[in-house]
């Protein structure tokens, strides 16, 4: 890994059975950029993020986190990493402030919690239970999550999954702002007008294989004309027989 690279993954399989998840899969990761991972259902996109994050082995190949082996030195990465969680039900009964307080307690590197309720615009809301939260907001609280131990790195799971347009933006705007302050930002999704705008780069997944891995501009221009957007992307790469 050079100085500018903070995920370095070599040819990674996973299987389940007679399943391949994820064939012989290569690519890197550099510091400060927002990478996407796009592909449809079954592609291969929760593995591997999950291998990425520690959580789950490889049946082949190498992934370096931040000069870790994912798999081997997990413990160690999880306090430089931040993943946003699917549920909440966790901290349901606990006030926002509480619950960040409770994910904070799990981690040796702190972060300032008043910063985090600040940066996000939680403030209105501290002291009231997650659960009476809206969907937008619960989505928020996720993130916040992901930001209690200071990552150098964010892994994010179809996070805006769910909200409505304006939730979306709202996330997408949060997003950015953490990519501003130097913050390595990893995710899956499927809102294509976002993953155009703001990735620096996106690896499209298919059956388990990375077929193309670029930057928005580039992708678009590989597929035919008259596509000029990221859902053009998707259905010809992750969709079409190459």
């Amino acid at each position: 890994m050079n100085a500018q690279t903070v995920i370095q993954v070599s040819s990674i399989c996973k299987c389940y059975g007679p399943y391949n998840a994820l064939n012989e899969v290569s690519f890197e990761v550099n510091k400060g950029e927002l990478f996407g991972i796009i592909g449809t259902s079954g592609s291969g996109k929760t593995t591997l993020l999950e291998m990425l994050m520690g959580l789950r082995r490889p049946d082949q190949g190498t992934i370096e986190v931040l000069g870790m082996d994912a798999t081997m030195e997990a413990k160690q990465l999880k306090e430089y990493i931040g993943m946003h969680m699917y549920s909440n039900s966790l901290v349901d009964n606990l006030t926002v402030r509480e619950s960040l307080e409770l994910f904070q307690s799990f981690y040796l590197r702190q972060n300032d919690i008043d910063r985090i309720i600040e940066d996000l615009e939680l403030e209105p809301y501290v002291n009231k239970p997650v659960k009476r939260l809206s969907g937008g907001w619960q989505q928020r609280i996720a993130l916040a999550f992901a930001l209690v131990n200071d990552p150098e790195i964010i892994f994010l799971d179809e996070p805006t999954t769910g909200l409505d347009k304006q939730a979306r933006a709202d996330y997408w705007s949060l997003l950015m702002k953490l990519k501003s302050q130097g913050k390595t930002i990893v995710m899956a999704s499927h809102d294509m007008g976002e993953m155009q705008r703001n990735c620096d780069r996106i690896a499209v997944l298919r059956k388990g294989d990375i077929v193309k891995c670029d930057s928005p501009q580039q992708l678009i221009s590989q597929i035919p004309e008259g596509c000029f957007s990221m859902e053009g992307v998707y259905v010809h790469f992750a969709y079409a027989e190459m």
